[in-house]
């Protein structure tokens, strides 16, 4: 990702948390009369008592096996959006579907194992699966320039993959992107992982810190279409984590925010 990018990604959390009802709250109790775009900290907010506030962003992973097949998948496929709108003038969005043949087996081991493991993990050859994305596009670059939905099977090492592609922006993110079809189990409340992301920012902190009366760390929970198989609910209200920051604020995709209890 550019730096350009991270800027654009860190201003479109930080704006859904000040639209939620915490992030108003916040803004409000603070007295917040200007915002600015910095590195590190990413934000730094001035009040109306003249104090300086820095804020700092960062996204939340937890660990997860199929975390990688839907990160890498939608890379190639954002890359190939990020290409056709350079070379052919067009915006599109890509759908990607794997086949689960475990689904439909006759086997009861399979349609077990289709139900307590869900999804893909496995990735395919990376340099053979871009170059097959590639021939869907070029082969249905026409029918896009139509503003008509290209759809396409392709075949990698005996896995069957739909690809689709449409001169519309992604149901899933409103953006002209690629969106991977996957699933996995969902961790409950990962404190401990969460605890990790928190303490590799606590060894920043005097980075961040210079010139600010007030530091605040918030961190961003993507959902499931970029591998990030896990939920927080009310139980993290009474969980409290260490934290050199003064203030930290979590919120998902969903746009659910938590103030955060810190030590």
């Amino acid at each position: 990702m550019t730096k350009i990018e991270t800027k654009k990604l860190e201003k479109e959390y930080l704006t859904k948390f000040l639209n939620s009802n915490l992030g108003k709250k916040w803004y409000e109790e603070n007295s917040i009369i200007e915002i600015k775009e910095s590195e590190a900290p990413d934000y730094i907010f001035k009040t109306s008592n003249n104090q300086t506030i820095g804020f700092e962003i960062t996204q939340f992973f937890c660990e997860h096996k199929n975390k990688d097949y839907s990160q890498v998948l939608t890379t190639i496929g954002n890359k190939i959006c990020k290409m056709t709108k350079e070379k052919y003038n067009i915006e599109i969005s890509i759908l990607i579907n794997q086949y689960d043949k475990r689904e439909l087996s006759p086997k009861f081991e399979d349609i077990l194992d289709y139900a307590y493991n869900p999804g893909f993990a496995e990735l395919p050859p990376l340099k053979e699966f871009k170059k097959e994305l590639e021939k869907v596009l070029l082969e249905g670059i026409e029918t896009l320039t139509k503003y008509k939905l290209v759809q396409k099977w392709i075949k990698i090492k005996e896995e069957y993959y739909k690809i689709s592609m449409q001169p519309f922006p992604s149901i899933s993110s409103g953006k002209f992107d690629c969106h991977v079809n996957n699933a996995g189990k969902v961790k409950f409340n990962p404190f401990e992982e969460l605890q990790a992301c928190i303490n590799r920012k606590n060894e920043k902190v005097k980075k961040y810190c210079k010139n600010m009366d007030k530091l605040c760390l918030l961190v961003l929970v993507p959902d499931g279409k970029l591998g990030n198989y896990c939920s927080f609910n009310f139980e993290i209200n009474s969980h409290k984590f260490i934290s050199k920051f003064d203030e930290i604020f979590l919120c998902d995709e969903k746009g659910n925010c938590y103030h955060l209890n810190n030590k």
